[in-house]
């Protein structure tokens, strides 16, 4: 490679984020320039291009080599969007050289030309197998099928990382599958560590070399990212040269990308699967009906669906926490009991409801582990009848995510707690004698079988009865149960099964004064087995409950929402800190600099709130007033557009939350700018905020193209998007901080015939 080469693409299109390392100039046009010889490389986007030159051409696109005109035009053929894979290409044919113009028919030139450009394209089709593999295994056993058959490599293996070791995967040659060696071990080592390839030519003059074989003498070592090496070996000296060298790294860059999205794809379906899990597991756990099992349940639970080895569950009894249910892995002297005054961290847990996850205990001065290997822990309150907690020997073990799927298991534990409790207390009430019946805190009805119709009718009903349903005891009494209480339409009411003589217990909707509310109905006989005459009925209210469980769910949601808000609002920060990070590399300003500062602190600031309101699920603060164009000015500021413009022909006072509305007006000025450009103007769009003058209000225009009426609604929703390089949540976080300001947002269409906001009830 020269001291300077100049990798040029041939598009109309944008030029994708690619980086081919010092010494290479990147360029690019629509046409081909007339300096086209001295050119390292072309990277031509529309195959059917035709590009006169003697630099070797790349052709990168969506099209299949072989629906190419003439591909042998092309001395490499890389997938649009794979740009790690074009700039491994793109390094081999520099380092390659120029293409050689043909020799004459026969020579030694012409030969190894046509050579060459064979084993590239034979290599690049042989990859397209490796696209398919399921599994990382099978990904690295297609892997050195290819380097067998096509780079005639016939001793080759592929070592993975794992702990301190390194583990033969796949191999074709002579070492054994499973084989392990540490991972300092010689050329294995030094390539997996440094992240850098190696060529050597005789093993016996490289100083870390420690071959397996000893008659091993030339090697090729090659790191596959973070999963492993590559490695080829011959008992020649010298026996690879460059182009052996090359093609193996690009290979090898094809299998590392692969085994990435092939270990991303795993990881989502293990979140997916530890998720069902988590609910199957919860679906059992209601079923429970001891709270003693119920605990070493939802520990077993924790065990195997969470992954969390040593776990236990300790019951608030009194001023102390008393371990009742603990983890296989947990050893006798593992656990111990806790006083709720002690300052632990299973106390604070308890007093305050909230999860605590310590990171290292050796620097946490509450934590007090009951053995000294412990190094990280995890405490979840379980309502206010136990905590939860788990622990590792290893420091920071436990991620948010980690906490998050504790905390909605235990929720239902909790849930399943109050329930198991709540039906404790009524059978003990059951023992009791009927004059306690009014002290029944649920609504509860003694019934008798009518022996000739078999109906359940009233014989007497508490005062809580008569509240919860709306009716008094004068009315109720003899009359058919089902009818008073059970809604219209419903056939099979579990009233009627009381008839068998056995106690009954589900969750039902029945009818009161205002309107269907949820019940757990427990129905006790007098009589246990055969048929009973005589029993009671007891309608534990659970609505408020159901709809705990249904906000709970809801959060989850929003949990998985704002992390999506926060990538999406991180963006232009993060845009705005490179630009200037670039800029102040080449003139050392302080004013750039500082830029960068601001940017990260509003990267801070936005991560902060947003993971705040994902918590919480508050949106604003104390609203006060502000100065609106000034706010305006301030939210232009992040705004990455030098064409664009900003106009605040009338400024007004707003009541509002001030960083919010910066959030509001920032995500309406990056949605005109990208989505509001024109092609005569490019990206010079102008945006205009000012007060409304009908209503107490304001509005937010540009003069772009505007979005259709019948697109109007389907922006606001989550994923939405209009083009450009957004994800779809800039406009639902406008419309979620315009509701929680108890705002209407309307979209409408600007004079100009671009996108207009008003926003309305800002007083």
């Amino acid at each position: 490679m020269s001291e300077r080469e100049t990798v040029w693409f041939v598009t109309g299109e944008a030029v994708p984020d690619v980086d081919f390392g010092a010494g290479i100039e990147l360029s690019a046009s629509d046409g081909y320039p007339d300096r086209r010889r001295d050119c390292g490389v072309v990277v031509v986007t529309d195959p059917a291009r035709v590009v006169e030159t003697t630099a070797p051409t790349v052709c990168y696109t969506d099209f299949d080599p072989e629906d190419v005109p003439d591909p042998g035009r092309f001395d490499a053929f890389v997938p649009r969007g794979e740009t790690a894979m074009l700039e491994t290409q793109v390094r081999w044919l520099l380092a390659r050289g120029p293409r050689r113009e043909p020799s004459a028919a026969g020579t030694e030139s012409s030969v190894s030309t046509i050579d060459e450009r064979s084993r590239l394209q034979r290599l690049y089709e042989g990859t397209t197998a490796l696209v398919a593999a399921e599994t990382t295994s099978e990904l690295f056993a297609r892997t050195l099928d290819i380097a067998d058959e096509i780079l005639d490599f016939d001793n080759s293996t592929i070592c993975v990382h794992e702990g301190d070791r390194f583990r033969v995967c796949a191999n074709v040659g002579t070492l054994e599958l499973d084989h392990t060696v540490p991972d300092d071990t010689g050329i294995l080592g030094e390539t997996y560590w440094s992240g850098e390839s190696v060529l050597v030519d005789d093993v016996r003059e490289h100083p870390a070399a420690a071959p397996n074989d000893p008659d091993h003498r030339s090697v090729v070592s090659i790191p596959i990212g973070e999963f492993g090496v590559f490695q080829a070996f011959s008992t020649t000296v010298g026996s690879f040269d460059l182009t052996d060298f090359h093609l193996a790294e690009l290979l090898v860059s094809y299998a590392a990308e692969t085994a990435a999205r092939i270990e991303s794809e795993e990881t989502v379906r293990r979140g997916r699967e530890r998720v069902e899990a988590l609910h199957g597991g919860a679906v059992e756990l209601a079923a429970v009906t001891d709270l003693e099992e119920l605990f070493e349940r939802a520990v077993a639970v924790a065990e195997d669906v969470l992954a969390f080895d040593i776990c236990n569950i300790g019951v608030v009894d009194g001023d102390d926490i008393t371990p009742v249910a603990a983890s296989s892995g947990v050893a006798e002297d593992g656990v111990q009991k806790l006083s709720l005054d002690d300052g632990s961290i299973a106390a604070k847990t308890h007093l305050t409801g909230e999860t605590h996850v310590v990171t290292d205990m050796a620097e946490d001065e509450d934590a007090e582990p009951a053995k000294s290997t412990y190094r990280s822990g995890l405490s979840v309150p379980i309502g206010d009848v136990a905590v939860f907690q788990a622990a590792s020997s290893l420091p920071d073990a436990f991620d948010e995510t980690d906490a998050e799927l504790a905390e909605l298991l235990m929720a239902h534990v909790a849930v399943t707690a109050d329930r198991i409790r709540a039906e404790d207390g009524l059978r003990e009430e059951r023992d009791r004698s009927t004059a306690l019946f009014e002290q029944v805190s649920d609504a509860a009805v003694a019934y008798e079988i009518d022996g000739a119709s078999g109906t359940v009718r009233v014989r007497e009903v508490n005062r809580t009865f008569e509240e919860t349903f709306g009716v008094e005891a004068s009315e109720a009494v003899g009359r058919d149960l089902t009818e008073l209480v059970v809604p219209d339409g419903v056939t099979d009411a579990a009233e009627l099964r009381v008839v068998d003589g056995e106690s009954h217990r589900s969750e039902v909707r029945r009818c009161g004064p205002d309107g269907e509310r949820d019940f757990i109905l427990n129905v006790v006989p007098f009589a246990s087995g055969g048929r009973a005459d005589e029993g009671f009925a007891l309608y534990t209210d659970i609505t408020e409950r159901k709809r705990r469980e249904a906000e709970l769910e809801r959060q989850n949601e929003r949990l998985a929402e704002f992390t999506n808000i926060v990538s999406h609002d991180l963006r232009n920060p993060l845009s705005v800190a490179r630009g200037h990070l670039e800029l102040a590399r080449e003139t050392e300003s302080e004013e750039s600099f500082e830029a960068v500062r601001e940017a990260l602190v509003r990267m801070e600031t936005l991560i902060d709130d947003l993971l705040s309101l994902a918590r919480q699920g508050a949106v604003v603060g104390d609203p006060e007033p502000v100065d609106l164009g000034e706010v305006a000015c301030r939210a232009w500021q992040t705004v990455d557009a030098p064409d664009a413009t900003l106009s605040v022909p009338a400024t007004a006072t707003v009541v509002a939350d001030g960083d919010r509305l910066d959030e509001l007006l920032g995500n309406l000025f990056r949605n005109a700018v990208e989505h509001g450009a024109t092609r005569e103007r490019e990206s010079a769009v102008t945006v205009t905020v000012g007060p409304l003058a009908s209503a107490d209000g304001f509005y937010v225009e540009d003069d772009g193209p505007g979005i259709a009426p019948d697109r109007r609604d389907a922006v606001f929703e989550p994923g939405e998007t209009t083009g450009g390089d957004g994800i779809g949540y800039g406009l639902p976080i406008v419309r979620r901080i315009a509701e929680a300001h108890d705002w209407s947002v309307t979209l409408c269409e600007s004079a100009t015939g671009g996108a207009r906001f008003e926003f309305t009830g800002t007083e």
